[in-house]
């Protein structure tokens, strides 16, 4: 695959996957994802990692994975909430459940947020985007549960969120969510009260 077919089809990279795609070193690959960097082609992220945010593929969403590193973690809270249709507004930061330390980081492409939730609690409700390259997303009924969730915690995180669109939640998978995440009594029953405020 030469360099032009490659950027045509990869919005967010690695400086390895760069090199495997168009058939050089990585050392040569950096050189040259550094001078296109400084032509404005493309955005380094962070070391390694670069993107294309004007492509028509491009999301900021697409960083997460990158950024996690070896941690566990998809797009959630309000982040994933306005994607899905919950909330019209729009986060000023892309917000991350992660299983590592609570964090915010800023990057060329935008402020992302990683909050930090129990590894148990990121298997079910997370479903791949449809873009490319994908990154691991909140269905809405995961995001709303994550953002009551933290609402508990110390500092109650998300105790006010933005007007919901409770239509665009399906109850019974809400329900279903709700019992997998298998919280502690004294916390299923915060989280409940919340739900029931946030659909009154």
């Amino acid at each position: 695959m030469n360099e032009i077919r490659f950027l045509q089809e990869h919005a967010t990279f690695s400086t390895r996957e760069f090199a495997f795609g168009c058939g050089c070193s990585r050392s040569a690959a950096s050189r040259r994802l550094g001078k296109l960097a400084g032509r404005d082609v493309l955005v380094r992220i962070t070391r390694g990692a670069w993107c294309q945010p004007a492509h028509p593929a491009f999301t900021p969403n697409q960083a997460a994975p990158i950024l996690l590193g070896g941690e566990r973690g998809y797009i959630s809270f309000i982040t994933a909430l306005h994607l899905h249709g919950v909330i019209s507004q729009i986060p000023a930061v892309t917000q991350v459940a992660s299983t590592g330390h609570g964090r915010a980081t800023s990057t060329p492409i935008g402020r992302f947020e990683f909050l930090q939730i129990k590894p148990e609690m990121t298997v079910d409700g997370v479903e791949v985007s449809a873009t490319n390259p994908p990154y691991l997303l909140a269905t809405a009924e995961k995001a709303l549960l994550d953002s009551c969730y933290i609402s508990t915690r110390r500092g109650r995180r998300f105790s006010h969120l933005p007007e919901l669109d409770m239509a665009m939640i399906d109850s019974e998978k809400l329900d279903f969510l709700f019992a997998q995440q298998m919280y502690p009594k004294p916390l299923a029953s915060a989280i409940k009260a919340r739900l029931k405020r946030e659909a009154a």
